[in-house]
């Protein structure tokens, strides 16, 4: 189970912390701009956390194996996201843990899903099948809005 008390904890070590970014590989058309992540866990033929960022509170947190995918995603003022659903790059159902971090105006800052606008507040986390719904998203802000996305495997028990 991912607990409220772990989602702050990576919400507070995120907040503090510098990330080195690269830009996203993106399909064309998903996006206006580029988007730039920097990977935190990933779980292929192999689990890789990068733990040289992190604490050791996170670093634990990570090596839960209910958690696939975690990154940072920086998205530009301007970016808006087509309609889409995110694709199903594992080997198991996933939803996504949205933390937002910074989010330069609530009402220019969005997620549409099953058709209402949906606006973050910075660090509450959200959830979402993002693989089953069509969504679209934007940040019409002239600021970066910044997230952790945390990908779990689709029957892990999240406490919000």
């Amino acid at each position: 189970m991912i607990t409220k008390n772990d989602l702050t904890i990576i919400y507070e070590w995120a907040k503090k912390t510098t990330f080195p970014l690269k830009k996203a590989p993106t399909s064309n058309g998903y996006a206006s701009k580029d988007i730039y992540i920097s990977w935190l866990k990933g779980v292929g033929k192999t689990v890789t956390i990068r733990k040289t960022l992190m604490t050791d509170e996170v670093y634990n947190i990570m090596q839960s194996s209910d958690i696939l995918y975690a990154t940072y995603s920086l998205f530009d003022g301007g970016t808006i996201l087509n309609p889409h659903k995110d694709p199903n790059v594992y080997r198991e159902p996933y939803k996504r843990i949205q933390i937002p971090l910074t989010i330069p105006n609530k009402e220019q800052c969005y997620m549409t899903w099953n058709g209402k606008k949906i606006h973050w507040e910075e660090g509450i986390a959200q959830v979402y099948c993002v693989m089953d719904h069509i969504h679209d998203g934007g940040n019409l802000s002239t600021d970066p809005m910044e997230f952790i996305m945390i990908d779990v495997k689709k029957p892990t028990i999240i406490e919000l």
